[in-house]
């Protein structure tokens, strides 16, 4: 049980972290609100995650004929959720591909949502809490040498991310 507990959340947790780190390097300015207000690393967590959503999408199992606006989703089929593509609609998120850690967007789906959700979503923010709280006190600025993202279906995230940090 452990193991399908935490299998699935180490690739998609170092995604999120790593994904932090590459945004507070291309916006400095929300990394110094976050340093000047650790209270705000909760906010910046669910920021990061509807920014650089680590698991885009997920398929289900039709189980039965689902109407969804004018469209039928026949039992036996399968429909893909994307995350990713949820967590930056404008019609749902302001400005939805810039960056700002006050916007709080505690609804956003990279988690899932309803009986769905990943059941690791606490043990994630948890790790992700704890290591941007300790980067807040220590770290003043993060700077990228080098990014290279995964050339993957499902993960978002980087393959490579060097990064420097004063």
């Amino acid at each position: 049980m452990m193991i399908d507990y935490m299998g699935p959340s180490l690739d998609t947790t170092i995604c999120a972290i790593s994904s932090g780190v590459w945004l507070f390097a291309n916006n400095p300015e929300e990394w110094e609100k976050v340093r000047n207000s650790p209270a705000l690393v909760p906010s910046a967590i669910n920021e990061i995650l509807r920014m650089e959503t680590p698991l885009q999408g997920f398929s289900r199992l039709v189980l039965s004929d689902y109407a969804m606006n004018e469209v039928v989703l026949p039992a036996g089929s399968r429909a893909i959720v994307f995350y990713g593509a949820a967590n930056r609609d404008e019609r749902k998120y302001s400005q939805p591909h810039k960056f700002q850690v006050e916007r709080n967007p505690a609804d956003h789906v990279a988690f899932g949502t309803g009986p769905h959700a990943c059941v690791g979503l606490h043990l994630a923010k948890l790790e992700m809490v704890a290591i941007f709280t300790a980067f807040a006190a220590r770290v003043k600025r993060f700077r990228v040498h080098e990014d290279v993202r995964h050339v993957h279906n499902v993960l978002r995230g980087f393959e490579r991310l060097q990064v420097s940090v004063e």
